[in-house]
């Protein structure tokens, strides 16, 4: 079957234990995300204890935006009994995941004046972003047009990832700061185009539709800014190399 854009595959239904679930792949291509995700963090809680913010806030990352996604797979398979509602764990995760990507960036700054105001528009940023999705779920067709309700979070998720771990590491690395912040601008370029691809609706096939692809660009985009995260450490850069 010949894939599409701008429109879906019906949801592929299967039965387990008299359950009529759905999109067994998006739990697949979800979970896998999800378990790497999280092991991410689990390896910077361990092997790179440091006391600079850069490395405990990409470990949050790691560790919630891993939970959101294995939750996601979940919200797929079970949405004929959760329905639009069971989504909103990752809705709520993701922007807390990308905050957490702008914090770590910015913490590498090496102007304390610019470090400060960067923070503040983070937050202030998010707390937009949250308060434009609560409007959206609350008085918006939610439940006849769910992509809605994604809406936001993709736009921030776009905004957040590119400025940070784009425009950042690109600025870090011309900087001179390190050769290794190009692990980041590189797993911007891998991941943005994960958020078109779910909008548009590329759909390649039934079995491997836009989530699953989108999944696949976000697993090697996270593996990037991972080994960024890993290469920095091993070059034995602390607080003091930063301030």
């Amino acid at each position: 079957m010949l894939g599409l854009i701008f429109a879906d595959f019906d949801k592929i239904h299967f039965s387990l234990f008299g359950l009529d679930l759905v999109e067994p792949m998006a739990l697949v291509t979800d979970s896998i995300l999800g378990i790497t995700s999280v092991v991410f963090g689990i390896i910077i809680m361990r092997k790179m204890k440091t006391d600079h913010p850069f490395y405990s806030y990409w470990m949050w990352f790691f560790l919630i935006f891993g939970v959101g996604a294995f939750y996601g797979g979940l919200s797929h398979i079970f949405f004929n009994y959760w329905g639009v509602v069971g989504k909103f764990g990752t809705w709520i995760a993701g922007p807390i995941s990308i905050y957490c990507i702008e914090q770590a960036m910015i913490s590498a700054h090496p102007n304390s004046k610019t470090v400060n105001l960067l923070k503040g528009i983070s937050f202030w940023k998010l707390v937009i972003v949250f308060a434009v999705w609560i409007a959206i779920v609350t008085m918006g067709p939610i439940h006849e047009k769910p992509a809605i309700g994604f809406l936001p979070i993709a736009i921030n998720t776009i905004v957040g990832v590119l400025i940070s771990a784009g425009v950042l590491g690109r600025y870090y690395y011309k900087k001179g700061m390190s050769i290794n912040y190009k692990y980041f601008v590189l797993g911007v370029l891998v991941m943005l185009p994960s958020a078109f691809i779910f909008l548009m609706k590329i759909n390649l096939h039934p079995w491997f539709d836009k989530n699953d692809l989108s999944h696949v660009l976000l697993l090697a985009g996270i593996t990037y800014f991972f080994l960024g995260c890993k290469r920095l450490h091993k070059e034995g850069l602390n607080q003091d190399a930063y301030i």
